[in-house]
């Protein structure tokens, strides 16, 4: 095999590339995080080594047809014959016992200018140009110092630059030659490394898109909120009726209520401390208004219908400060959510009851809550005990 097929570069795409496939294996099976970034950059690593290989390696590599060859060595051979028999008139035809057949000149008294065309060894110059350069040098130094000025005034002028045309030339890198085959073989294996590269960067991409979708809906693993429709999230990993807050947690309470929002899911907060309340709302009112929510405090004049048909169509949040408050709208939402289950109807952005009250969520509403949620699409998010939710 012709290893300078490749070059450097290319020779360490391939060797990137290689292990890109087992490190994709093993986070997979490990599910540790910084294997899908080191995957992706060694993808994108390989596909960059591929390219330079293609451009500054592959692209110069030519090949001389055979034909080409075998005329040149035609061209010379017939211009030895021709110098042969012209000098064969010119020589005694005298042959001796020791002279190969065709060996009829006489070499030994042929100057050097003549060896040259008949296949000798002359040296760089002829005898006759160093005598003639000699004499030339001679008369110059016996020339008057009025000739030599003469002489460098009248003479062609030296002073011009080099040609720009020149320096392009010899500035190209020389081509690398190879046979017809390896020269096949070399460009074969380019596209192929092109296109397996090229293969691994649309692969990654989807492993990343899936294993982002896949990881979506689970509370410890989650990364990057997206506003994404949540049946893409739920194709892969279905949300859990029930998310119980761990301790400690990854976020407080405001900022698990804008990664809600972040998602696009709308949600209601319950809780019975009012500075709680307070801080959520002041908290989501003062983000960017791209990712504001449309969040509003319940009051008396905000009845339950109208806060579960919000959540339902995912037309805003809300908060409620009140425990009492809280434990009839939960009662309220188990009739809203029978309904809908007898029509088979979910939600189409995943709904979130957020339950922050110092209690846990009574007897009677609790075990039906979830089988509701989970049939109609709702999610219920345990902040604190891990009990309220079973």
């Amino acid at each position: 095999m012709n290893w300078h097929i490749f070059n450097l570069f290319g020779y360490l795409g391939v060797g990137l590339w290689g292990i890109v496939p087992l490190l994709w294996l093993v986070y997979w099976r490990w599910q540790q995080a910084w294997l899908r970034y080191l995957a992706a950059t060694l993808t994108l690593a390989a596909f960059v080594c591929a390219k330079v290989n293609s451009a500054t390696h592959v692209n110069r590599i030519e090949t001389i047809p055979t034909s080409v060859l075998t005329q040149r060595a035609s061209r010379e051979e017939e211009i030895r014959k021709a110098a042969l028999e012209g000098r064969s008139s010119e020589v005694a035809q005298i042959a001796f016992a020791e002279d190969a057949s065709g060996e009829f000149l006489d070499k030994a008294g042929m100057d050097e200018a003549d060896l040259k065309y008949l296949g000798g060894e002359p040296s760089a110059t002829p005898e006759w140009k160093r005598q003639k350069q000699g004499r030339a040098q001679e008369a110059a130094n016996d020339a008057s110092p009025e000739d030599k000025l003469s002489s460098e005034i009248s003479g062609p002028d030296t002073s011009k630059g080099m040609d720009a045309g020149i320096v392009g030339e010899s500035a190209k890198r020389p081509p690398i030659t190879m046979s017809e085959a390896d020269v096949a073989k070399a460009h074969r294996l380019d596209r192929w490394n092109l296109g397996i590269t090229r293969f691994l960067i649309l692969a990654a991409v989807l492993l990343l898109a899936a294993d982002y979708l896949r990881r979506a809906n689970h509370y410890a693993r989650a990364s990057l909120p997206l506003r994404l429709p949540s049946v893409w999230l739920n194709s892969f990993t279905p949300m859990p009726p029930v998310v119980i807050r761990p301790q400690p947690p990854r976020r407080a309470i405001p900022a698990e209520l804008e990664w809600l929002t972040r998602r696009g899911d709308p949600f209601v907060y319950l809780t019975d401390n009012p500075a709680d309340a307070d801080a959520v709302v002041a908290h989501l009112t003062s983000l960017p208004k791209r990712r504001r929510p449309q969040v509003l405090r319940v009051t008396d004049g905000i009845s339950d219908e109208f806060v579960f048909e919000s959540l339902w169509f995912g037309r805003g949040s809300f908060v409620v400060d009140s425990a009492a408050r809280a434990k009839r709208m939960l009662e309220h939402f188990n009739g809203c959510l029978e309904q809908r289950r007898t029509t088979r109807a979910r939600v189409a952005q995943t709904a979130h009851i957020v339950w922050d009250v110092s209690s846990p969520i009574p007897e009677t509403t609790r075990e039906s809550l979830v089988k509701l949620a989970h049939a109609t699409g709702f999610s219920v998010f345990a902040c604190h005990d891990s009990q309220a939710a079973k």
